[in-house]
């Protein structure tokens, strides 16, 4: 499967965005005022995705894992994750849409290891924030001022600078979130993170089990605790995501997807 294959995001955005809330292909700001987003469709999509959620709530999926989310909050998504959108309730959001390749040059400059920002963010898509939103909000005002202004040389670069000092903001407080989380957090996040790596060709919970060095009993009384289902049906639920998502997002048949 190819990049060119998934979901055409940028034609969907093309229709809402206008020139000056945006950077060639590379860079869009969307707010919520004209989008509207199908829900419970899985997506795939080869972008990245930094949201601003000001107002609201809303129950989204990420990876297979379900958040309900109470504004204010930041979700990140990253390129092709699995995403699907269940239901808003009275939302305000601000979104930073990057292609992939603008993202990635981005994380280079930071001089981050894409590898472990990648890492972070997938295990904890999801940020609360309280008086942090003023801060967020002057960086925002001021990639705005960037974008829109039409004399500004070397837009690009300038907004990476802006977007650099958000995402260490964001990768810092998921560092701290990290550290104070339990063990049991821990053992289904990292569950969580195998059954992506190992569904296509493992679906037993005792081969995830293994892996974590614990029984087979405990894991499934960690992922009831945290999602209300067994370690085999939250296998199984993945599974089935992962083929709605590739058939909504890509050329590929039932027959590939199998």
């Amino acid at each position: 499967m190819t990049r060119k294959d998934y979901y055409d995001w940028r034609s969907d955005i093309a229709k809402t965005v206008p020139d000056n809330l945006r950077v060639g292909d590379d860079l869009f700001i969307l707010e919520n005022k004209d989008f509207k987003y199908p829900y419970d469709i899985p997506r795939k999509v080869d972008a990245s995705t930094f949201i601003l959620l000001d107002k609201g709530k809303s129950k989204v999926v990420v990876e297979g894992v379900e958040y309900e989310i109470q504004s204010p909050c930041i979700t990140m998504i990253l390129p092709e994750q699995t995403y699907c959108i269940h239901y808003c309730e009275g939302i305000e959001f601000r979104a930073i849409i990057m292609s992939r390749q603008y993202s990635e040059s981005l994380f280079e400059k930071a001089n981050m290891d894409l590898r472990n920002l990648y890492e972070i963010v997938r295990k904890r898509p999801i940020l609360q924030i309280s008086s942090e939103i003023i801060s967020l909000n002057a960086y925002y005002k001021s990639l705005l001022g960037i974008i829109k202004f039409p004399f500004v040389a070397f837009k690009l670069e300038s907004t990476k600078h802006l977007l650099i000092s958000m995402i260490y903001y964001f990768v810092n407080k998921l560092e701290v979130l990290e550290e104070k989380t339990k063990r049991q957090d821990i053992i289904f996040e990292r569950f969580c993170f195998e059954v992506r790596q190992y569904y296509k060709v493992n679906r037993s919970p005792i081969f995830y089990a293994g892996r974590l060095g614990i029984s087979s009993k405990y894991l499934t009384d960690i992922v009831k605790q945290h999602c209300g289902e067994t370690a085999s049906e939250y296998i199984e639920r993945q599974i089935m995501i992962e083929a709605k998502a590739l058939l909504a997002s890509t050329r590929m048949n039932v027959q590939q997807i199998s």
